[in-house]
């Protein structure tokens, strides 16, 4: 190795150090253009975009999350709305009730014979609901 080289290699050691150096001095500890907010300023602006302000669910806004975030990520958001704002919370279903007497039929539904004509033997019945072929 001659005196150049010696030169070279430390001049090309020095260039990357202080690269280093610098954007390290300049690297952001969050993420580039990001706010610095609270955690209820979060809330409150998730909240706009998941529901109008009368409380019924804003369509667009959630579906633009839901592109943004993922699934899953909508979901952890959602969550953490309906927690801070429970008024958002939908209303829980009534529970299915079933009646004990089921309407014309004198009880319960499959208790009674079938109605209708029964096809013969090897022949599907169609669907209800079906199209018939013929």
């Amino acid at each position: 190795m001659t005196m150049m080289d010696d030169i070279a290699n430390d001049l090309s050691l020095w260039i990357d150090q202080t690269a280093e150096s610098v954007a390290a001095a300049f690297a952001p500890s969050r993420a580039p253009f990001s706010a610095h907010i609270t955690e209820d300023q979060k809330l409150d602006f998730y909240r706009t975009r998941l529901f109008n302000p009368d409380g019924s669910p804003n369509s667009q806004g959630r579906n633009e999350e839901i592109a943004r975030l993922g699934a899953e990520g909508f979901g952890r958001v959602y969550q953490a709305v309906v927690r801070r704002y429970p008024q958002l919370k939908p209303p829980e279903p009534a529970p299915i009730t079933v009646p004990e007497q089921w309407p014309g039929s004198g009880g319960p539904p499959g208790s009674g014979p079938p109605t209708g004509p029964t096809p013969g033997p090897g022949v599907m019945p169609a669907l209800p609901g079906a199209p018939m072929r013929g």
